[in-house]
């Protein structure tokens, strides 16, 4: 096993990520020149919370500029670090291959559906074909830590549920685009948080992945929430590819590895579910919603969490601001709490304050649905 110099790899996650940042700076203005040029707007509507027509395919350069910046990286790595640093990076580098193919599906399916539309049931189809890829190159959760009395389990029960997993993550982080910054802080905490542990566990490499879509991020969240005269919104073509990213490395941080530091943390299932924990149980929470109505568990409403606190008059800057602390006081909360508590004990208080929250909300929104009539 190779062993890097620590001052070696903090400088070159500061380089990545700055490299990131300045790319993702000269690319954004070029994509909404464009947008605005060709007419290519996310137009408001009775479910959306913004009442002027917004440029839209800013995600379009998440993927490639991500995957630029990694290969810059690694090639550094590999040059000046050890001659034989390559052959240590080789079992994550084929986990990649299916992360790469899969992607790039869903960076074809989202940059159509941002441009003429696309059915539901095609994207769903792309998304499960995507998952299917990432799974095949050995990435599953092969191990629950004994949430719900579950440990160790089998490779055919974990690759499918992996596959469900990562399409419900890639969805969920969709769905939570749904107000200015949202989808992209709440992803940058997870992102921050798993660019931490990963490194804490010596996984360098899916450190570098962390740090260089938190510099993709950093420009597209300025012009998405502070640039009033160039905003822009990451389309579908942003959010699945990020949603898409998200459960790799939460999926990559939960597998049982022994050979990185696996026993520093005594539940990393719970702590990647705890990172996307804002998206993934509100999603679960609406989908329920809707089927005890009566409902398609996939037809559009503003049961999410985010409309609720818009609809109590909440700007989007607040909602955004609202989510974001919450997102990040859970991963902290699940992290220092778990070496003293057991795993579903937390997992049940983790549950029970976001339903606290959630009706709570509902209790304010009667009152003043109650009070204006």
């Amino acid at each position: 096993m190779i062993i890097y110099n620590l001052s070696f790899l903090i400088g070159l996650l500061i380089f990545s990520l700055f490299s990131a940042v300045v790319l993702e700076m000269m690319v954004l203005p070029s994509i909404i020149y464009i947008a605005k040029k060709k007419n290519l707007y996310d137009l408001p509507n009775a479910r959306k919370s913004h009442e002027q027509p917004i440029p839209r395919l800013a995600g379009v350069s998440f993927f490639p500029i991500m995957l630029f910046v990694f290969s810059v990286s690694i090639l550094i790595l590999v040059k000046f670090q050890a001659d034989d640093s390559l052959a240590s990076l080789e079992p994550a580098l084929r986990k990649m291959f299916g992360l790469i193919i899969g992607n790039t599906l869903l960076l074809g399916v989202g940059f159509k559906d941002d441009l003429v539309g696309s059915r539901y049931r095609h994207k769903m189809i792309v998304q499960f074909l995507a998952a299917t890829l990432l799974v095949s190159g050995g990435l599953y959760i092969n191990n629950f830590n004994g949430l719900f009395g579950i440990w160790e389990i089998s490779d055919w029960i974990g690759m499918l549920f992996t596959i469900f997993l990562i399409v419900f993550i890639t969805n969920a982080i969709n769905f939570i685009d749904g107000a200015d910054g949202l989808a992209s802080g709440i992803s940058g905490v997870a992102l921050i948080s798993f660019g931490i542990l990963f490194f804490l566990r010596g996984m360098f490499f899916y450190s570098l992945i962390c740090i260089i879509l938190v510099g993709i991020l950093i420009p597209f969240f300025y012009y998405n929430v502070f640039n009033t005269s160039r905003k822009v919104f990451m389309g579908d073509t942003g959010s699945l590819t990020l949603g898409f990213l998200l459960a790799y490395l939460g999926i990559r941080f939960a597998m049982a590895d022994l050979g990185h530091n696996y026993s520093l943390f005594d539940s990393p299932v719970l702590i990647a579910l705890s990172a996307l924990f804002v998206p993934v149980f509100d999603a679960l929470r609406v989908m329920l919603e809707r089927v005890f109505v009566g409902k398609s568990m996939f037809l559009p409403d503003r049961r999410h969490i985010h409309h609720k606190l818009l609809d109590l008059g909440f700007s989007h800057r607040k909602v955004m601001v609202s989510l974001v602390v919450c997102a990040g006081l859970l991963v902290f909360m699940n992290v220092m709490l778990l070496h003293l508590l057991n795993i579903n004990i937390m997992f049940v208080i983790d549950i029970l304050l976001w339903l606290g929250f959630v009706q709570i909300l509902n209790i304010m929104l009667a009152m003043k649905n109650k009070a204006l009539n």
